[in-house]
């Protein structure tokens, strides 16, 4: 009967709290315009929105600054300035860091052609053996992972401390080439031929080593990591990872013949026992696709 005088009673909705978003803020090198760049842009994207219905919404900031692979790693630790990058992986890095071990662009870092001088193109050309590239001095910058590599599988390596300066040495003669991912070799040639007009892709062989580029993540905030790794796992299992790798790279692909060259395979030691080599969806093999 009270209820009934009283009428219905209204009570207030429960509150509902709007999750924060997650705030990835990224390094620098984002912001440039190549195509690594803009694939790994793209690819990060699609692995947060495929996490969005599990974590929620996110924002994406650049860093302010420009830094180098040392510094970069020392500012991801404290994660102030910048919480996610992309980078080829090395101890180091998957020891301090959070690394999401699915290669960002599908192992494709580690395929590496060379920049040269033009006029040498017939004496690469004629090389048959690992054993006679070895003896031909390359050029490799300090920081790199792939440095590591070449030293430690014997090549005789002139370091540099930037890739501008390791172009000067190139043009300097002072060594014979300069081993670069497919990507980086297209975009410097275009961009560094005019101070040095005989630089060219050389056209006949590939290096290949194992040489992943993970997302990496501050180690404070695990939770980004979970979720981009959650991400990129949907990615995979969806098909998009495959699709996106193509849509971007194929035609550069081709472009540098890259199934068409003979390849010379090199160890990488420095890899850790994680490293997924067994995972097949993870990779990209251009002799798969001939």
């Amino acid at each position: 009967m009270l209820a009934a005088a009283l009428g219905t009673l209204v009570l207030p909705a429960p509150l509902v709290l709007a999750r924060a978003p997650d705030v990835y803020t990224i390094d620098h090198n984002f912001s440039r315009a190549d195509l690594r760049d803009r694939y790994t842009y793209h690819v990060l994207t699609a692995a947060l929105d495929a996490s969005s219905a599990q974590y929620g919404p996110y924002q994406l900031r650049t860093s302010p600054l420009a830094m180098e692979r040392d510094r970069l790693m020392q500012e991801m630790v404290q994660g102030k300035l910048v919480n996610l990058a992309a980078q080829i992986t090395s101890p180091e890095w998957e020891q301090k860091l959070l690394p999401i071990r699915i290669p960002v662009d599908k192992g494709l870092s580690g395929y590496r052609i060379s920049l040269i001088d033009s006029r040498r193109q017939s004496f690469f050309s004629a090389l048959q053996t690992l054993e006679q590239l070895k003896r031909i001095p390359i050029g490799a910058g300090r920081q790199w992972s792939s440095t590591a590599v070449f030293q430690d599988t014997g090549f005789a390596v002139a370091l540099g401390n930037s890739t501008s300066g390791l172009h000067s040495m190139l043009a300097a003669d002072r060594f014979q080439h300069f081993p670069r991912g497919i990507d980086e070799a297209v975009y410097e040639q275009a961009v560094y031929a005019q101070a040095f007009p005989e630089l060219a892709v050389e056209r006949s062989f590939v290096i290949y080593m194992p040489l992943p580029r993970y997302f990496f993540v501050t180690p404070g905030q695990p939770r980004l990591a979970e979720r981009l790794e959650a991400g990129m796992r949907a990615l995979v299992a969806d098909g998009s990872f495959d699709r996106i790798f193509h849509e971007f790279y194929d035609e550069l692909i081709e472009k540098v013949g890259l199934r068409k060259r003979r390849v010379f395979k090199l160890e990488n030691r420095w890899l850790s026992p994680q490293t997924p080599l067994a995972n097949k969806a993870y990779w990209y093999e251009p002799l798969e696709h001939k």
